[in-house]
């Protein structure tokens, strides 16, 4: 029986983290003695929309990284181990953005050892300032609307209205 690369990072494969947070996306690994070919370590974004391309964001390949693949993270990622060859091919992430939630995966590769892992990242961003208004004609028998949005927040925002002066229920 051969034994070949494994990834050993089985802690959690989801992330959740508040905007402008740092995220270490954990991809460690073991060798066997059977792969004898050149480590590579990619982590690529897999995009929500199926019909949209896989995206190399950062890579190690013949003892070098390569991170100017993607720029929505450019300065912001790195390796967390200087030299990935140690078998820690994990990823730090910095200054958490709302649009670096995704599916993050992790691949490596040592002829003929070959195996991947993939990581679901969810940026949250606090609520902006609500913005409420009120349409319609504020006169007896007559309807009004009440409206309330934010402009930014995630998970999608939920509103809860409640009567807070007065005893009489609203339909």
């Amino acid at each position: 029986l051969t034994r070949s690369l494994t990834i050993t990072s089985v802690d959690q494969s989801m992330f959740e983290k508040a905007q402008g947070e740092k995220v270490t996306l954990p991809c460690t690994f073991e060798l066997s003695e059977e792969d004898e070919g050149p480590l590579d370590i990619e982590w690529v974004l897999i995009p929500a929309d199926n019909q949209k391309k896989e995206q190399i964001i950062i890579m190690y390949a013949v003892d070098r990284v390569y991170n100017h693949y993607y720029a929505g993270l450019t300065g912001r990622m790195q390796f967390t181990n200087l030299d990935p060859r140690s078998g820690d091919g994990s990823l730090d992430i910095l200054n958490l953005k709302a649009s670096d939630t995704g599916t993050y995966q992790c691949k490596v590769k040592k002829a003929p050892g070959v195996q991947s892992k993939k990581i679901q990242l969810t940026v949250l961003v606090k609520p902006a300032r609500t913005k409420c208004s009120i349409e319609g004609s504020q006169e007896i028998g007559k309807d009004v609307t009440l409206k309330c949005v934010s402009q930014e927040g995630s998970p999608l925002l939920s509103y809860d209205w409640r009567r807070v002066s007065g005893t009489q229920n609203l339909p």
